[in-house]
């Protein structure tokens, strides 16, 4: 693990926790609160991958365009249609990614939740679509994002910019879940 990584980790393990704990309330099995844990992670999701595009996330990972899953919701809510019930609207976040490091912590909670992913989708019935929490993506793209964010967090400033980043998008994500959660009873 590089020094950046476990820095990310270690850091950000509480917050973590709890959007974990958040979107646990959810049963997958069930159409509507998958229906609504999809609509929590898009109203992040969607805004926040429009955030890295104007930050430049390229700079961080070329790749970035092809890691994006914004799409791949859109397929499962579409797939979902009627499923799920509306939240009041959520206050917009205000995303600023405005240095390379904010880019790479909230890269790292997005493409974090990419691995959770796919645990989650081993609970959902055959019949439920899962572009989003599995999309077929070679496990060595986790490692190359772990080693191209390392190289720009050589330095703690620039590591307490992504760290901030990154607990701001796990925060962003609790919210959301929580606000979810009431919505699908």
């Amino acid at each position: 693990m590089n020094p950046s990584h476990k820095a990310l980790r270690d850091n950000t393990r509480e917050a973590h926790e709890r959007v974990d704990g958040a979107f646990a309330a959810f049963d997958l099995t069930q159409r509507n609160e998958y229906a609504a844990f999809l609509r929590a992670h898009a109203e992040v999701l969607l805004p926040l991958e429009a955030a890295l595009d104007a930050a430049g996330a390229e700079q961080v990972t070329p790749d970035w365009p092809m890691r994006k899953r914004g799409g791949l919701i859109g397929e499962d809510l579409a797939f979902l249609r009627d499923a799920g019930r509306h939240a009041p609207p959520a206050a917009p976040e205000a995303w600023r990614l405005d240095t390379l490091e904010a880019a790479a912590g909230a890269l790292y909670v997005l493409e974090g939740s990419r691995l959770g992913g796919k645990f989650l989708a081993r609970q959902l019935p055959l019949s439920f679509p899962r572009a989003y929490l599995a999309p077929d993506q070679p496990a060595e793209k986790w490692r190359n994002l772990l080693d191209r964010i390392d190289a720009i967090l050589y330095e703690p400033a620039r590591l307490q910019s992504a760290l901030a980043a990154a607990h701001l998008a796990f925060a962003a994500f609790e919210r959301s879940a929580v606000r979810w959660v009431q919505v699908k009873d």
